[in-house]
């Protein structure tokens, strides 16, 4: 979508109802100059993705004032993600310049953000290259003090695990300074952006709302020909598609450096294609110039199925939601077909010539998180160990017999701080197996901890290797949350869809509660709250003697005592817990 489009979008606000939206965001937006136009597109953007923005918009010019006064509506409202942008333009002067004015409301953003349950994501100041100094840009007392603003931004962030910051230059390279300003705006009306640069800026905040809310794609299935490499590798054989130092093959060759720099960050590859296996296989074995290998995909379909079917097929296998998938193909009738078919899926239109697509991949913004964790960086390994366990289980005679082949190890956690952005990014993430999808930052986790509530955490080991931290519990104190000091409330409960089918939730509550027995807890209390994406978890409470309390069909509670005397028959002795 453009400018245009969003701002159409946007003013279907004034008769939107937020129960009609798949999630709602209470939006905080703080700038120094005349935002209308970009809360328009912010707004656009979320209600295009199925989003409510619930958006407070600090009054032109008196970002000062309501930072800094605890009563502001501002200072007072509890929102799930703020973004903070300040302009310090080349071609007019800014209270910026002024060291101490900066010093003041840097001051006045790190006590906002103390304060503050959400996420703050706090833009960097621009260091335009355009001034008096010419190619002695360095020179430049104004580009030096952005650049020590820039620094303290960071510092900021390093300090406060609820803030990140978002460079803003990285996407004024991406347009050109000459395409990012609005000369006219920036003198008429107080505006210094072009539409263009606020459409773009607009997506990027709208990634971070993503990511927020569990909306991230973890998985990326490819077409082949024309998709992955040029020509038809079935007419023209492995080293006759193009695929080399040579146009257009290098350009094939670049998109899939890209491709592997994904999956070496934790985004899943797949392959969904009309063609034999036997001509894909050879083409992977004999043609050199590939990037990547079949090591790199979690999940291959080579065949002559409709790829409607492939994809359900694919993300059975990799047990993920449709919904965080894309769908890549130069197809324009297999991608009609699949949007049409999957509307959960995401499908680009990939109608350009190949050295456009590395840039069309970048441009997404589908993959936004914020921290990556070493998980992240070995999910392609792990998913590969899969793919072994997976032939495992097609010779195992049943589940038990599985699983007891595997030989699983679980590693137990309890209040270990420095697992706090892997456990909120579980949060943010997770969505099947997922008790209560509440959604925590980094900050929320030490938060907790802080307060004397209790956080479990798994990492799971088998014969082919080491899943990772996979499953998370978070128990509240029950005198903090208006409970007996004898009972304990679950927060959380939550599992990663890479382990599901193993009993690793079986084994990992059955010591949660042995826990809060050693600890003298009486009662526990739980809630399943229904999503269109949590289904397999909705059995989970009632299969592990918990049952349901006159409040309502949510509310559930466990008698500890009878537990322990009675507890779950589905733990599975062969799963090895180290504390």
């Amino acid at each position: 979508m453009k400018f245009l489009d969003y701002l159409v979008e946007s003013r279907k606000l004034v008769t939107a109802k937020r129960e009609d939206f798949g999630a709602t965001v209470s939006i905080n937006l703080i700038t120094n100059f005349t935002d209308t136009i970009l809360q328009q597109a912010l707004v656009g953007v979320a209600l295009s993705q199925n989003v409510y923005p619930d958006v407070h918009v600090v009054p032109y010019k008196q970002y000062h004032l309501h930072l800094k006064d605890p009563k502001s509506d501002l200072r007072r409202r509890s929102a799930d993600i703020t973004f903070i942008f300040f302009d310090v333009n080349p071609f007019k002067d800014s209270e910026f310049l002024s060291r101490a004015h900066f010093e003041e409301v840097l001051a006045d953003i790190e006590q906002y953000v103390k304060d503050s349950k959400g996420m703050v994501v706090v833009n960097s100041f621009i260091a335009s290259y355009q001034s008096a100094y010419g190619n002695l840009v360095a020179e430049n007392p104004k580009f030096a003090l952005i650049h020590e603003y820039n620094k303290k931004l960071d510092a900021l962030s390093a300090t406060n695990p609820n803030v990140t910051v978002f460079d803003t230059n990285r996407l004024v390279h991406i347009l050109g300074e000459s395409n990012a300003f609005d000369l006219r705006g920036i003198y008429a009306f107080d505006i210094p952006f072009t539409n263009d640069f606020m459409a773009l800026m607009a997506e990027e905040w709208f990634a971070y709302i993503r990511a927020l809310i569990g909306g991230v794609k973890k998985c990326i299935v490819l077409d082949l020909d024309n998709t992955l490499w040029g020509g038809v590798v079935g007419e023209l054989g492995p080293l006759g598609i193009a695929l080399g130092p040579d146009y257009p093959g290098n350009a094939f060759v670049n998109f899939q450096r890209a491709l592997l720099d994904f999956c070496n960050r934790g985004i899943i590859l797949a392959i969904n294609s009309k063609n034999n296996p036997a001509d894909v296989a050879e083409a992977f074995e004999k043609n050199h110039y590939f990037v990547l290998g079949e090591k790199n995909f979690s999940a291959i379909r080579t065949n002559w199925d409709d790829k409607i079917a492939n994809m359900k097929s694919i993300a059975e296998e990799l047990n993920i939601g449709l919904d965080s998938m894309v769908f890549i193909d130069d197809d324009p009738l297999h991608r009609a077909m699949v949007a049409a078919a999957l509307p959960e899926v995401t499908v680009p239109d990939w109608s350009m010539p190949p050295e456009e697509y590395t840039r069309a991949l970048y441009g997404l913004n589908l993959f936004h998180q914020f921290s990556l964790t070493d998980e992240d960086r070995e999910k392609g390994r792990m998913y590969a160990e899969e793919r072994q366990r997976k032939n495992v289980r097609e010779r195992a005679v049943d589940v038990n017999d599985y699983i007891a082949s595997l030989g699983i190890t679980m590693t137990i956690s309890m209040n270990d701080e420095t697992l706090s952005p892997r456990l909120a990014q579980m949060t943010q993430k997770t969505n099947q197996f997922n008790l209560t999808t509440q959604r925590y930052g980094e900050h929320d986790i030490r938060k907790f901890l802080a307060d004397d509530n209790l956080a479990f955490s798994g990492k799971v080991d088998d014969k082919f290797g080491d899943y990772g931290t996979v499953i998370l519990a978070i128990v509240k104190n029950g005198a903090g949350v208006g409970l007996k000091k004898d009972e304990a409330a679950l927060d959380s409960f939550l599992m990663s869809c890479r382990v599901m089918g193993r009993g690793i939730e079986c084994a990992f509550i059955d010591h949660v509660i042995r826990e809060l027995h050693a600890r003298e807890v009486k009662k526990l209390h739980a809630k399943f709250i229904p999503t269109a994406k949590n289904d397999p978890a909705k059995n989970f409470l009632h299969e592990h003697g918990f049952s349901q309390t006159p409040k309502g069909n949510d509310d559930y509670i466990l008698d500890i005592e009878t537990y322990i005397a009675h507890p779950c028959e589905k733990v599975n002795k062969a799963i090895i817990i180290t504390p």
